[in-house]
């Protein structure tokens, strides 16, 4: 059986309505000969198992996919698929709330790279899910000091910390990641009502306020922003 790899950029869309956004994310395919002229593409999870129903395809279509012939032998050594591999397992078993579980699989995943940010938020969440809060709480503030990972991509990752610690009522290390994502992209409007949401639910009425006004700037039919200033705006 000739099996090949095939890589393809696509974008999916994150959220809805208003605050929904765009990314970019590889996919690979396993390519599997069907006759001379077709091929069957099967989607590779992270653990390079094909998933889902297979397409059969034309052979021209792959002028839309990349080839990887090194494919294994470079991600599997890769440290960087390694840590992935134990953090895809650790959500798994957050899912199903087999926590003590996933604390193994996301520590296993900061051995290899301690200061890894969603390694690193897996384990906070486990930690809290387990009830082990000063823990958890250890892990947070760590992450709303790694001040070395400002990379664009890690944008999504700082906001999503910030939520998790908003929803522990962890206020002053959401926003310190609220603005670390803003300092990445001050142009996102979604951050910035994040932002004012920690800041109104710490009771910062007015810094509340700020930040919303500077989200409808940005976006000025941003819905949800729009309503919630409504909501706490003195009349």
């Amino acid at each position: 059986m000739n099996v090949k790899i095939y890589l393809k950029q696509e974008e999916i869309k994150l959220g809805c309505g208003s605050t929904a956004k765009s990314t970019k994310v590889d996919n690979y395919f396993q390519a599997i000969e069907v006759d001379e002229e077709h091929v069957e593409i099967r989607l590779l999870d992270c653990f390079d198992q094909p998933v889902g129903k297979g397409s059969v395809i034309h052979k021209d279509e792959l002028k839309d996919f990349s080839p990887c012939p090194d494919y294994f032998k470079t991600k599997k050594n890769s440290k960087e698929f390694l840590i992935e591999k134990h953090i895809h397992s650790g959500d798994r078993h957050m899912a199903q709330k087999e926590f003590f579980s996933a604390e193994h699989e996301y520590n296993r995943a900061l051995s290899l790279d301690d200061n890894h940010l969603k390694a690193n938020l897996g384990m906070g969440k486990a930690l809290f899910a387990r009830g082990k809060k000063d823990a958890s709480k250890k892990i947070f503030s760590k992450l709303s000091s790694l001040d070395a990972l400002y990379e664009k991509e890690n944008k999504h990752i700082f906001n999503e910390v910030g939520i998790e610690l908003r929803k522990r009522k962890m206020f002053e290390e959401a926003i310190s990641n609220y603005l670390k994502a803003i300092s990445i992209d001050p142009k996102d409007e979604v951050l910035y009502y994040n932002l004012g949401r920690a800041f109104y639910e710490e009771g910062k009425r007015e810094e509340a306020i700020q930040h919303l006004k500077q989200a409808l700037t940005l976006k000025s039919d941003f819905r949800e922003a729009s309503e919630f200033l409504s909501k706490i705006q003195p009349s």
